[in-house]
């Protein structure tokens, strides 16, 4: 499932088969604009972005270890599911709009995820990453459960987000999730994949 406008989502059931991790983004490229002078008007990167795409991971994609709960201390690997059972793996890909406005909003909402984000039980596992030539974050979510994911999703931080991403957002941005049991298989690179997959079937 892709999701490139939140506004398809707002409705009084929000029906679950299009949610999307609009905060998951936000987040990220949050945590990369914190970083960025403003010299640079809150963009990074002079690569045209008709070349950075969600389904190519970028060669200088600087991405921290996968961390959280889920993840065994000793191995640093994600523990598996239990037996009969898989994860809910959520990622997103997406480049901020230029200008000092858009990194100040980043600011108020980057502070509530990160807040819901703590608050989550269903959340085992997360890991961002950022490339320089692009300017662009991804995010690689491990959940409990499909329904773990959704109440992140149905939270008041996570909707204020749905409601800015077009603000913040380049209209490049991609989000989507898949459900498996193989730990090995979740990666940035398979949500690249996963990604490129989902564009080639676009109409």
């Amino acid at each position: 499932m892709t999701t490139r406008g939140f506004d398809k989502m707002l409705s009084a059931t929000l029906d679950r088969s299009s949610g999307a991790l609009a905060a998951a983004v936000i987040a990220a490229l949050g945590a990369i604009l914190s970083g960025c002078s403003s010299d640079s008007d809150g963009k990074t990167t002079d690569v045209p972005l008709a070349e950075c795409t969600g389904g190519v991971l970028e060669a200088d994609l600087e991405a921290d270890a996968l961390s959280g709960p889920g993840v065994d201390p000793e191995t640093g690997k994600l523990r598996p599911p239990p037996e009969g059972s898989s994860y809910t793996v959520s990622t997103t890909y997406g480049v901020p709009r230029r200008g000092e406005a858009v990194m100040q909003r980043y600011g108020q909402i980057f502070g509530a995820i990160q807040a819901d984000l703590a608050s989550q039980p269903g959340l085992l596992a997360i890991q961002l990453g950022q490339s320089p030539s692009c300017g662009s974050g991804r995010t690689l979510a491990v959940w409990a459960s499909t329904d773990a994911m959704y109440e992140f999703v149905m939270g008041p931080a996570h909707l204020a987000a749905i409601d800015a991403a077009d603000e913040l957002l380049e209209p490049t941005y991609v989000v989507t999730h898949w459900e498996t049991a193989e730990t090995d298989g979740i990666s940035m690179a398979e949500s690249a994949r996963r990604i490129r997959a989902l564009d080639a079937r676009a109409p």
